[in-house]
């Protein structure tokens, strides 16, 4: 019987000084001589968390969950000033430096599929293998589906006017800034309401998840910040890119992903030149709360596995 996350101990946990006066988490899991993967947690913001684990057999990955800027355990906690896409994807090559590999899996969902992918194109020779989920398109109509009133607002209309009505302003622009202004002071109220919206959207008509889901002050501000900021351009880099993720590249999107609809990431693929590898998860919704996608994505993970070879087969340093 596996340990359960909560009972694994660390192999390490380091805190590394990125400069502009951000300081990431790391915390790295599982076989020393293992297959390495980076974990990318989605928000942006949301930061890792020990349940993430379940995911990954810890016989055969070394896990590295990383912190991104603002988020979990890093310094300044919802910092935003150089929190933006291009110093993620920088911090990320800066981690693979700093713990010497030459190449890794790397894997998450939501925003963290977003960066995985633009990542992934920009850097294809350092990627064994990758796997994402619940893909978060961060383009105008991803945004607009998300926070406008003519997207998932139109099926859970009372749900986003709960949201809408908690600052003032009539358009996505102006209650996106009236929240951002908000944000900088966030109570405990404004900070619940910000991330309700989401967490509906999610995981709808079950129970609203425990804390693991909750968007802390922190979170909601960086999730606002890059919404407020069209994602910093992360679209152009995901089309500019498309045509050069690794061959093993997974994707799994839920059939009722009502955060990111399967629909907005299947018409960015269709200008990519080779076909992707997509799952439609039948009943799936974007939380891995939902089971149906929890254990989509541990087999695809688990596939991903016997796809690599194992740094203690090869006798390479991946």
């Amino acid at each position: 019987m596996k340990p359960q996350p909560s009972t694994v101990d660390a192999l390490s946990q380091q805190w590394l000084d990125v400069g502009d006066g951000h300081v990431l988490h790391l915390a790295q899991y599982g076989n020393p001589a293992g297959i390495p993967v980076l974990f990318l947690h989605g928000g942006p913001g949301s930061g890792c968390h020990v349940s993430d684990l379940q995911l990954f057999d810890l016989q055969k990955f070394r896990v590295l969950l990383l912190d991104q800027r603002g988020a979990g355990q890093s310094h300044p906690a919802g910092g935003l000033r150089h929190n933006d896409v291009l110093a993620l994807l920088t911090d990320i090559e800066r981690l693979r430096h700093w713990l010497g590999l030459e190449r890794w899996c790397v894997a998450g969902g939501s925003f963290g599929a977003t960066l995985g992918l633009i990542y992934g194109g920009l850097c294809p020779q350092r990627i064994l293998a990758q796997c994402y989920w619940g893909v978060f398109v961060p383009s105008a109509a991803g945004r607009s589906w998300l926070y406008g009133s003519s997207g998932a607002a139109k099926r859970f209309p009372v749900d986003y006017q709960r949201w809408c009505d908690t600052v003032p302003g009539d358009t996505e622009n102006a209650v996106l800034a009236a929240y951002a202004s908000a944000l900088q002071w966030p109570t405990r109220q404004l900070t619940a309401a910000w991330g309700r919206w989401e967490r509906i959207l999610a995981f709808p008509w079950h129970p609203e998840p425990g804390e693991r889901l909750a968007s802390g002050p922190g979170s909601a501000r960086i999730e606002n910040h890059y919404a407020c900021n069209h994602y910093f351009n992360a679209y152009t880099l995901m089309r500019a890119t498309l045509n050069h993720w690794p061959q093993q590249t997974q994707l799994l999107q839920g059939e009722w992903d009502w955060v990111c609809p399967p629909w907005l990431l299947q018409q960015l693929l269709a200008d990519k030149r080779q076909p992707a590898s997509l799952q439609l998860v039948p009943g799936g919704h974007h939380s891995l709360a939902d089971g149906r996608m929890c254990q989509a994505v541990i087999a695809a993970i688990a596939q991903m596995a016997e796809n690599v070879p194992s740094p203690t087969k090869t006798g390479n340093r991946l």
